[in-house]
């Protein structure tokens, strides 16, 4: 096998046609395979965005028209305290109880009445307390019975509730007073009736609802055979499944994620050996409901378009990529032919065949090399062509390091063209990019400079966070102040960049809320220039902040070794301004509440500025 491999390398590298057909194939094959793997991640990416951005809103509008049609049947249950001074209404009845044939007929008017309200209402359970009596509506017909015959499980703080979805049942008011009952899936509304000026107990209804209004709803916000929708309460109830059995076979995995959600709607990634895909949920909540409606869809059907366009592309891409590979392995042959030829006739001369002969009927620039090489050789001798080769081969060399090279004011040029075209199409966020990177270059091309003013300085870092905001999607806020004699002060370049630069290095958290970064420079004293900067990152521990500040105390510090990026940047800036002033500069490390961290640099002046000229050559 090494042997094998041995004489491919060596096949390759002396061949000039079989490196021409590699990297022929290797420039049509590589950008293409590229791009269709940049388009198809791109695609996936644009696809889950916009179901996402979609789906949160069409869920958001269900589970309003979830909310409005609960309430409906909070309202109908709510038709007990309707006229309370009539002494036929069913506040009345409840509180006084029915005595006589004519409140009994009331009764019974007063629930129908409520169960025609809502049209999905099955049946309605009442008990009176003052009288000890419960009541059942259910057929249109009201029964009786002496006793609590069914006690619902209310939390004691809230005076109305619902229950998950169950089968209907006859709340203890059975046979024979109802000739029948059919069961039907059901979910339950509790309310305790209270007492209005002191709260007390009255009694207690629960209505049975059916599901038909809440399956229909639900049947909007989803696409059978491709999406799954589930509304469950806190408890991790089923109220609705679009596929129960799905919902069964999956166990609590994926609900107990759903009730760890503390976001009233969002969605998250979830995985698991069933299921791998995209949960979206909203919340539906009142004083009397607390339940969360659920979206599931599965990356393999999300993704199915994009990878079908894909493959499509990667067929339509196989077909060009053999007529290419075809046309390069043709091309390659074509060209290095005549250098083949050329190398044989070389041969020739180095076997002592002066007189041999060169046929290469081309007039290309491979013909026109052969035919004066061809010439030249019936002038010269192999030692003056050998020399000639090698000299050609030199200036060759140089010819492409001087390519090579690229030239930074070309760079600067061609992003003041970009921004120019950004404008010209009103992309002013694309242009002031641009610029505040072409400021930026500028900044760093200027390299005979090694002083600035601090004015300068601060430009530079004003560029630097115009860029940092669009990497935090204007998440991000800053501010730069600085006073005029501050800013006309000559100070080493760059010592604030890398102290911004330490802030998304180690402080900004986007768990923490939006960044805010502050940059104040001012003269404190007429002869001392104060520069402070501050963020609302996670800060530095106390004794790291200690263990750092007492390094920067020492005069020696420049010298003491340090773990951590930030540590070494700061005593970096520290050793540098104090060469350039004196050793009497200083830097505080000071964390802020409740959290973050000001670096605040104090720069005696006192016409020190500039002892020691950092491009001075020290060699």
């Amino acid at each position: 096998m090494e042997r094998e491999g041995s004489g491919m390398k060596t096949f390759y590298r002396s061949s000039l046609r079989n490196k021409l057909i590699a990297f022929l194939l290797a420039s049509i094959v590589l950008p293409i395979s590229i791009s269709i793997l940049i388009t198809y991640n791109y695609t996936k990416e644009s696809v889950k965005s916009y179901y996402i951005r979609e789906n949160t809103n069409l869920m958001h509008q269900g589970a309003v028209n979830l909310l409005g049609y609960l309430e409906r049947i909070n309202e109908a249950s709510l038709l007990t305290y309707n006229n309370l001074s009539d002494k036929y209404s069913l506040y009345q009845l409840i509180q006084n109880g029915t005595q006589s044939y004519l409140e009994e007929r009331e009764m019974y008017r007063n629930l129908q009445f409520m169960a025609n309200s809502v049209k999905e209402i099955e049946q309605i359970y009442l008990y009176s307390a003052m009288e000890d009596h419960s009541y059942r509506y259910a057929y249109k017909l009201l029964r009786s019975t002496p006793g609590q015959t069914y006690i619902p499980d209310l939390d004691e703080e809230r005076d109305a509730q619902i229950e998950a979805v169950h089968a209907s049942h006859e709340y203890g008011i059975e046979k024979p007073k109802f000739p029948y009952h059919l069961s039907k899936e059901v979910f339950s509304f509790h309310r305790k009736i209270l007492n209005a000026p002191t709260g007390e107990v009255l009694g207690i209804m629960s209505i049975d609802i059916r599901t038909d209004m809440i399956r229909e709803i639900s049947s909007m916000l989803y696409t059978p055979g491709s999406e799954e929708l589930y509304i469950l309460d806190r408890q991790g109830n089923l109220i609705f499944a679009s596929d129960a059995d799905s919902a069964e076979e999956g166990g609590h995995a994926w609900v107990q994620s759903i009730l760890e959600q503390t976001a009233d709607r969002g969605h998250f990634h979830y995985e698991d050996g069933r299921f791998e895909g995209i949960h979206i949920y909203e919340s539906l909540s009142a004083p009397w409901l607390d339940w969360l409606l659920v979206k599931r869809m599965p990356y393999e059907t999300l993704y199915r378009d994009p990878r079908q366009l894909t493959l499509i592309n990667s067929l339509a891409v196989s077909v060009f990529l053999i007529i290419a590979a075809t046309a390069a392995v043709i091309i390659s042959y074509r060209f290095t032919n005549p250098i083949k030829q050329l190398l044989r006739y070389i041969n020739k001369l180095e076997s002592g065949n002066l007189d041999a002969g060169l046929a290469i009927d081309r007039s290309d620039e491979i013909g026109i090399l052969s035919k004066r090489f061809y010439q030249l050789m019936q002038r010269i001798n192999q030692l003056i062509m050998r020399e000639y080769r090698l000299e050609l081969a030199s200036k060759s060399n140089q010819l492409k390091a001087l390519q090579a090279q690229i030239n930074p004011h070309f760079m600067n040029n061609a992003l003041q063209s970009i921004g120019t075209l950004a404008l010209q199409h009103g992309d002013r966020k694309v242009y002031t990019l641009i610029s505040s990177l072409g400021k930026m270059m500028r900044y760093h091309m200027r390299a005979d400079n090694t002083s600035v003013p601090l004015s300068a300085e601060l430009d530079y870092v004003q560029s630097y966070l115009a860029l940092q905001r669009q990497r935090f999607d204007e998440n991000l806020q800053y501010r730069i102040e600085a006073d005029d004699a501050a800013g006309a002060v000559q100070v080493p370049r760059m010592i604030l960049q890398p102290i911004v630069e330490n802030v998304f290095k180690h402080g900004i958290q986007p768990a923490l809320g939006p960044g805010e970064i502050t940059v104040v420079c001012r003269m404190a004293e007429p002869s001392v220039l104060e520069i402070r900067v501050a963020d609302n990152g996670v800060g530095m521990e106390e004794a790291e902040r200690e263990k750092l500040q007492a390094i920067l105390n020492r005069t020696e510090s420049v010298f003491e070794p340090v773990s951590g990026d930030d540590g070494i940047g700061l005593i970096n800036i520290l050793s540098r301004l104090r060469l350039f002033y004196s050793d009497e500069v200083r830097m505080r490390l000071e964390n802020r509440a409740p959290h973050g961290l000001e670096v605040i640099i104090s720069i005696p002046l006192g016409g020190k500025e500039g002892l020691f000229d950092e491009s001075t050559d020290r060699g």
